[in-house]
């Protein structure tokens, strides 16, 4: 059996049993004070619940099944809510560390050459409620008009290292 060094098709989403805790904690705290709100006939109670709730539908998309986050294919890079990035339009990735206390950061560094609206190679539709959720990537735009996409690796179901190293794969090839 020989190994393959070229560029494998990839998709990775969130490592849920990050998420579950908040997302299930504050909407069963959140569904037990409307409860209670209403059978007490707490008004305030029952509108506090509200923010529980709202926590709990952020966070969301870290218990989702089956939604990558990050992948790649010979289409392109592809980032939750961006859609595929155009290989051409990628002229760096880098991945940086940082730590806060004992906790270790990991982030991708995806540098384009040209504004991200122009570097994606094709869009994904999206209802308009997922925009209201939590995203694992933050854009940056740089003096020269290009963008920068900043990806939380720390979050995802993989090792970030071999993230890294399967994308460069792609990025050479």
């Amino acid at each position: 059996m020989h190994e393959t060094t070229g560029p494998v098709p990839f998709a990775i989403g969130y490592n849920r049993s990050q998420g579950e805790g908040l997302v299930y904690g504050c909407m069963l705290l959140g569904l037990m004070m409307a409860v209670v709100g209403v059978v007490a006939g707490l008004p305030l109670l029952s509108l506090a619940a509200l923010l529980p709730l709202g926590i709990a539908f952020w966070h969301y998309p870290m218990v989702e099944k089956g939604q990558p986050q990050l992948g790649a294919n010979e289409d392109g890079l592809f980032v939750d809510r961006i859609g595929f990035i155009n290989w051409a339009a990628v002229s760096e990735i880098d991945i940086k560390r940082t730590s806060v206390r004992n906790i270790i950061l990991v982030r991708l560094e995806i540098l384009l050459n040209c504004p991200l609206g122009e570097a994606i190679n094709k869009d994904q539709a999206l209802p308009p409620w997922k925009n209201l959720m939590l995203r694992n990537w933050r854009r940056v735009r740089s003096e020269t008009n290009c963008d920068a996409v900043i990806v939380n690796l720390h979050t995802l179901a993989a090792d970030p290292d071999e993230i890294f190293q399967r994308l460069r794969r792609y990025k050479s090839a």
